[in-house]
């Protein structure tokens, strides 16, 4: 994606979240970078994601190209649930077609991906559809409403779909099935860290004239230096980069829920090996506004939407480490690719919706080759899926740096 510098509609300090948030640190202190993202993400009142990107009403979303902030894949077209079915077929085949086959979606967004899912189940699946389960995970009562808007159909089907504020609320091992997550990990607040002479630095968030700015102190927990030691990195001086805790501790809640089946996990990151790479010497954090990016995360504080790319090793060893066994690991456009989307394109018009989708999903350097797809399962033998038979990476490449 190409990078837009918006340096306009910088936050005013009178906008009732940065109010907010200069008048906790006055109280408690300091915040982490982490809290201050979280606070701009998902503040109840004020928050990007529960207020459904600052806007005024559920119909509006800002996933989209029609006065959207950003796009996902999900959004572009329904062929990228199309291939997912299959894939979840064969899953359901490796289960053994289990009377009750979960589906739970994290972070579900507009809700159009489970609703394409579910087209393709009726069109492809039919045996599968009775069976499901639908699990939707979503803390925003913004995304909530306008997940129900959409699914409303398919619920007064007969389709069991249910709606969660998080895992924590799932009781241990009750889950048979796939657990899937699209563009949802690169959302969780990150710290940000810089490696000094002196040792390693969190960056903070202070307020001064009412204004937040940033200062460099001690790490706010031993937990980060631990994060980089596991993968065994040593950070260059000045090395700037984010450490998203918040992804260990819900690939441990993931693991927790399953009982039998997969998790596949679809976003933009790097192994880390390409993670802790030169090139990204000052991280990889991310504002997004109506389309346009910034660098700047202190930019129209709780309206734009603001990301870190995903680190998939230190997912895969968290997993690893709690019962989620590492399937294996590809980008986006090998796993549609081995999907078959090829021949679910084949004989449309070159001009239609579905080619165009999965241009923009398979061209060099674009959202195919950008989003890498981690695939783990427990509590049954190693499955051969069909969406891993043409690797992008090696078998090593989540090993650590």
């Amino acid at each position: 994606m190409n990078k837009h510098i918006d340096n306009q509609g910088m936050a005013s300090p009178t906008s009732p979240l940065v109010k907010q948030m200069t008048a906790l640190i006055q109280e408690a202190g300091p915040l982490t970078f982490a809290r201050f993202m979280e606070l701009a993400l998902y503040d109840e009142e004020h928050g990007y994601y529960t207020t459904g990107g600052g806007r005024a009403t559920s119909a509006t979303s800002p996933i989209g190209r029609e006065g959207g902030d950003f796009f996902t894949a999900p959004s572009l077209s329904p062929i990228l649930a199309r291939c997912l079915v299959r894939q979840l077929a064969e899953i359901d085949e490796r289960l053994g077609h289990p009377p009750v086959f979960h589906l739970m979606e994290m972070g579900p967004g507009a809700g159009t991906l489970l609703r394409d899912l579910l087209q393709e189940c009726l069109e492809q699946q039919a045996s599968l559809l009775p069976r499901l389960a639908c699990i939707l995970v979503e803390r925003s009562p913004a995304f909530r409403r306008r997940q129900q808007e959409v699914l409303a159909t398919w619920q007064e089907q007969g389709v069991g779909i249910r709606w969660v504020d998080d895992l924590q609320s799932i009781p241990d091992g009750t889950l048979t099935g796939t657990l899937l997550s699209n563009e949802l990990v690169d959302a969780f607040p990150v710290h940000r860290v810089r490696m000094e002479e002196d040792g390693l630095r969190e960056l903070y968030v202070i307020s001064r004239d009412h204004a937040l700015q940033e200062r460099w102190a001690e790490p706010s927990t031993p937990e980060l230096t631990s994060f980089l030691s596991d993968l065994d990195v040593e950070l260059p001086v000045g090395f700037t980069t984010e450490i998203n805790l918040e992804a260990v501790s819900w690939i441990k809640q993931v693991a927790r829920v399953l009982d039998h089946g997969v998790v596949i996990t679809i976003d933009y990151g790097h192994t880390a090996q390409d993670y802790f790479a030169p090139e990204r010497k000052n991280g990889t954090l991310m504002g997004y506004y109506r389309h346009t990016v910034t660098t700047d995360p202190f930019t129209r504080v709780g309206e734009q939407d603001l990301t870190a790319h995903v680190n998939f090793s230190s997912l895969a060893l968290a997993g690893e480490r709690v019962g989620l066994t590492t399937t294996g690991f590809t980008n986006l456009q090998h796993f549609l690719m081995s999907l078959g989307i090829d021949e679910l394109v084949e004989g449309c018009e070159q001009e239609s919706e579905a080619v165009r989708a999965a241009a923009q999903l398979l061209r060099p350097h674009g959202m195919g080759t950008t989003f890498k797809v981690l695939v783990q399962h427990k509590g049954i033998v190693v499955p051969t899926l069909r969406g891993l038979r043409h690797r992008a990476f090696f078998e090593s490449v989540l090993a650590t740096v």
